[in-house]
């Protein structure tokens, strides 16, 4: 049986991985990498396959960690199988593995590329730093993320607004939080002063929820100085 590939996670010293910083426009160039684009696109070695499993090597390195999942594309002929979202088994320095069951032994054909895979949503509306996610799960609620990333009240933060429908960027109904909870949306702190400097992150997501925690206060210690965001669907408990 295939390993699942669900769960995706990500964090800001994998290598490639994008930069998040105090400054305009950095949150939604960071959710478009993690939810929707994928990040650290490379074109390996080769592939080879023996006893189901496939093993990817790529000389110059690579940044894939145990229970990642790599996004392979370009294998041709009847190597076609092992293109998709691959579960990371184990890996050294040049080389990673994969479960390849039922694709038979040999060396892949083809000009193969990998890269970390999204989290499999979509991002219907945007405009310039403005972006609005959604879950592709047909199973999901459907809500939409609006994520507001001009710094129009500060560059350290972006707001944030759920809807539960959308016809463009600006425009939705039934919001969450209202104005009258919260004038304008949440704001998700991305650091506590205008600065460069890269602060590092952690993020967690399936096809329905993810998780992004942001060491906002000095950009290094993310276990005692960080902050947690989230949107999806959570599992009730009633």
């Amino acid at each position: 049986m295939a390993a699942d590939t669900t769960v995706k996670f990500f964090h800001s010293a994998m290598t490639g991985a994008p930069t998040l910083t105090g400054q305009v426009g950095s949150l939604v160039a960071l959710l478009d990498a993690l939810l929707v684009n994928g990040f650290g696109t490379g074109t390996v070695d080769s592939i080879t396959v023996a006893g189901g499993v496939a093993t990817v090597t790529r000389a110059a390195g690579h940044a894939f960690e145990v229970d990642s999942v790599a996004l392979v594309d370009g294998a041709t002929g009847g190597w076609t199988g092992l293109n998709g979202q691959k579960k990371v088994l184990s890996r050294t320095a040049s080389t990673y593995t994969f479960d390849a069951t039922g694709i038979a032994n040999g060396s892949a054909t083809g000009t193969i590329t990998h890269k970390f895979a999204p989290a499999g949503w979509s991002k219907p509306f945007n405009a310039t730093n403005i972006a609005v996610y959604k879950s592709s799960d047909p199973a999901s609620t459907g809500m939409l993320l609006r994520v507001d990333d001009t710094g129009s009240v500060s560059a350290r933060v972006a707001r944030i607004r759920g809807y539960e429908s959308m016809s463009d960027v600006n425009t939705g109904s039934g919001p969450f939080p209202t104005d009258t909870l919260i004038n304008g949306g949440y704001f998700w702190a991305k650091s506590n002063a205008l600065t460069s400097a890269a602060r590092n992150w952690m993020f967690v997501a399936d096809g329905r929820f993810f998780l992004l925690a942001i060491a906002y206060i000095d950009g290094s210690d993310i276990n005692n100085y960080s902050t947690q965001m989230y949107f999806g669907d959570l599992i009730p408990t009633k």
